[in-house]
């Protein structure tokens, strides 16, 4: 509820919520889905497996995902007033608020979901 959450090394289908901390992912594999109300996320999720939709979102901090090449399929990212970088062969839309990417990488299985709404997000390669 109130605190930071880190988790390591973990394999599966998990979800991470905080309310006011943030939460940071390292060396986790399967399909993830983490947030936090007052804090960053950060995920380094090092396989995909299984199939289904990853979700990464702060209301107030920023968002930081990096992931492997193989096994991604649709990618969405939306900040209210945050800057939006990718590695990815995606592009980012300028709208009134706010800024947007879309797109499709890969034929995997996953969706990945990345929001803020007052906060930076990152997706790197991982």
């Amino acid at each position: 509820m109130s605190g930071k959450v880190d988790i390591s090394g973990v394999q599966g289908v998990f979800h991470v919520n905080s309310v006011s901390g943030g939460v940071k992912l390292q060396g986790v594999s399967g399909v993830v889905n983490a947030s936090s109300v007052s804090g960053s996320v950060d995920a380094e999720i090092t396989r995909l497996s299984g199939t289904g939709d990853m979700k990464f979102s702060s209301v107030s901090g920023n968002v930081n995902v990096k992931v492997p090449l193989d096994g991604i399929g649709s990618i969405e990212m939306s900040s209210l007033s945050g800057s939006l970088e990718t590695d990815f062969p995606i592009q980012v839309q300028e709208n009134r608020p706010g800024r947007s990417a879309r797109g499709t990488v890969g034929a995997g299985p996953n969706n990945l979901h990345i929001s803020t709404v007052s906060g930076k997000i990152s997706l790197h390669k991982n």
